[in-house]
């Protein structure tokens, strides 16, 4: 996967002046010109992603880098990830930045694939998906760890895609067909347009009315069931997409899955992801 390198590599370019605006007064007593080579190295296991992010962070700095891994690779307690030859002072510059930036990165891939397993051990072919419940500034970042940890990105942002929260239904008071109308009249073609309902009875009214996506919003295993069946009596179930949202965890995604909804989607991917993975660095 590839994303806008111009945009990471800016983003990074923040980072480091985040963490150091002049001068890494604690590498002074290292002379200027000295060069070092270092490692980078797990003490945990689970997936690693950010090896990209971290490839251009060292080319910002100029430090040779050399990968025996790649982004959404298993790795284990000890496995080296990276081996840095340059400058000392610009390889101690960066450690920081790149540890923090892999470490969380990780974390969601980790989750992710965690959310996948469980999903392929049930047998249902259904995505999971992160949301728009990312950290300001790095949801470039989470995004691409939550794919590489093969989860459905949604949308990365509110151009991308309408979706039609409990907010707007109520500020039309309630009315969903009204509600789906006046979207459809005030943008393009090109956008689907996706409804947040919190009734069961309510999917009809979504599905019949254009809805390209339904999401059933914070309900139980049990009212997903009769939302679905509801679609199917009426023979609306391939007419619109499923999405399930709210409250689901590892620990109750499995009751979810009976009734197999097309998608369900998690803010805990990239808000607090379960998983870690710890990573060092050392100079040889």
């Amino acid at each position: 996967m590839s994303y806008n390198r111009i945009v990471i590599e800016q983003k990074l370019k923040e980072f480091l002046k985040e963490d150091c605006m002049f001068i890494d007064v604690s590498s002074k007593v290292i002379p200027v010109n000295a060069k070092a080579s270092a490692k980078i190295f797990t003490k945990s296991t689970g997936y690693v992603s950010g090896l990209n992010e971290l490839k251009i962070l060292y080319n910002i700095l100029n430090v040779s880098s050399s990968f025996k891994k790649k982004d959404g690779d298993e790795v284990d307690n000890g496995d080296i990830i990276v081996e840095l030859i340059g400058n000392a002072r610009d390889i101690l510059l960066g450690e920081r930045t790149g540890l923090n930036l892999i470490t969380h990165m990780s974390a969601i891939t980790t989750t992710a694939r965690k959310y996948v397993k469980l999903i392929k051990d049930s047998g249902k072919n259904i995505k999971i998906a992160c949301t728009r419940k990312t950290t300001p500034g790095i949801r470039i970042f989470e995004k691409k760890a939550a794919e590489l940890g093969l989860a459905d990105v949604h949308r990365f942002s509110l151009d991308e895609m309408v979706l039609l929260k409990d907010t707007h239904l109520r500020y039309f008071n309630g009315d969903i067909v009204n509600l789906l109308s006046d979207t459809k009249k005030r943008i393009s073609f090109s956008k689907k347009i996706e409804i947040e309902i919190e009734n069961v009875e309510d999917v009809l009214t979504a599905a019949k009315n254009g809805a390209d996506i339904v999401m059933l919003d914070n309900m139980g295993p049990d009212q997903v069931e009769d939302a679905i069946n509801l679609l199917k009596k009426n023979n609306l179930r391939d007419k619109v997409i499923i999405e399930v949202s709210g409250g689901i965890t590892l620990d109750n995604i499995v009751d979810y899955l009976l009734s197999e909804p097309d998608v369900i989607s998690s803010g805990l991917l990239t808000q607090f992801p379960s998983e870690q993975v710890d990573f060092s660095l050392r100079f040889d």
